[in-house]
């Protein structure tokens, strides 16, 4: 049996793409859509400025956030 993929949600700003939030980087398929369609419902972030990635994913310009 395979591991299930998991899934980190990332945000483009402006220093490149990034972490949205520590909750959404270590995700399973189903919770990974549940997440995306909620910064989605809340329309402050347009669709072209989120993403899926492979959690693990390192986040561009930033080396760690402070959270």
């Amino acid at each position: 049996m395979t591991k299930e993929k998991r899934w980190k949600i990332q945000e483009l700003s402006t220093n490149g793409w990034t972490s949205i939030d520590p909750k959404s980087d270590d995700l399973g398929k189903a919770a990974c859509d549940e997440w995306i369609q909620f910064y989605l419902d809340r329309g402050d972030i347009a669709p072209n400025r989120l993403r899926a990635v492979p959690a693990g994913t390192l986040d561009d310009g930033l080396a760690s956030l402070d959270r």
